[in-house]
């Protein structure tokens, strides 16, 4: 009797503690700002408790969620209007005045990490997890990247034949920012087993003369493809900066598109598919 006691006891607080969670996970209301946490909150499984998304986040798969604008520009009245009880985003988020008034009315703002580390990444998909509520699916989704990088690495070419490459932010009228160590681009550089030729001296994004460009004579250039897009394409950036026909990147007009959502947040999901892709391009097998 005192081990049946003992069991159904065990059970029924398991069961409380089940529902209670079940419970739980049923009221919440996120509105999730930034690619690299909805990527997250999607692959956790947790996407049905969003209510909204920023306009840098890929829409979860059968959904058609309102977005809310850029992550970095978040309109407090416009959050309030759906009602949301937690907004869970990077660090990147702000301004710092919407998130005042946002705890002010109620509303819990949780902040993750933007690291652009593998090791920021794996702390990301815990901290993304503990906020939603999916801790048990953390470790496979973590198993499943550690899966995807040894992939990328086991495609990575001797040092001596590495590609040299840059990741250009352009924007019309300005000179060019090049991406350089402790940014995305450069850890997607890496992943994809290419080397940044301005990963020792520039930290960050710095803008450069294309006289400084030429000097690195990248082998390829990366660029976002809304800037692809926005500027026209090879041709057109080429004509903006003509000296870049000096190098192996502008006379082979070597140009890479790189998805945006890849780039915000810290190294995310979407840009170990990046670096995979660019890595394939980079070091495809030669066909005879």
């Amino acid at each position: 009797m005192d081990k049946t006691h003992s069991f159904l006891k065990t059970l029924t607080i398991a069961l409380a503690s089940l529902l209670a969670s079940t419970s739980l996970i049923a009221q919440e209301r996120l509105i999730s700002a930034g690619s690299a946490v909805t990527e997250l909150v999607d692959a956790l499984g947790a996407s049905s408790q969003l209510v909204a998304v920023d306009v840098t986040s890929a829409q979860p798969e059968g959904k058609r969620l309102p977005v809310i604008g850029y992550h970095r520009q978040l309109s407090a009245e416009g959050l309030l209007a759906l009602s949301p009880n937690m907004l869970i985003g990077s660090e990147e988020m702000g301004p710092e005045t919407t998130l005042t008034l946002l705890k002010n009315a109620g509303v819990k703002v949780e902040v993750v990490n933007t690291s652009p580390t593998v090791d920021g990444l794996l702390e990301r998909i815990d901290e993304v997890a503990s906020i939603t509520h999916t801790n048990e699916k953390a470790g496979a989704l973590k198993q499943t990247v550690q899966e995807k990088i040894e992939s990328i690495q086991n495609n990575h070419p001797a040092k001596a034949e590495q590609k040299r490459v840059l990741f250009l932010l352009i924007h019309e009228g300005r000179p060019a920012n090049v991406a350089g160590s402790e940014t995305t681009p450069d850890a997607l550089i890496t992943l994809a087993g290419a080397l940044n030729p301005v990963a020792q001296s520039v930290k960050s994004y710095k803008p450069l003369s294309t006289e400084s460009l030429v000097e690195m004579q990248p082998d390829v250039i990366l660029v976002s493809g809304r800037s692809w897009e926005k500027l026209g394409g090879a041709d057109a950036i080429l004509k903006s900066m003509p000296l870049l026909a000096a190098t192996p990147a502008g006379k082979n007009k070597a140009f890479i598109t790189i998805d945006g959502q890849a780039l915000v947040g810290g190294l995310g999901l979407k840009t170990l598919e990046e670096a995979q892709r660019v890595n394939k391009i980079l070091y495809a097998p030669e066909k005879n």
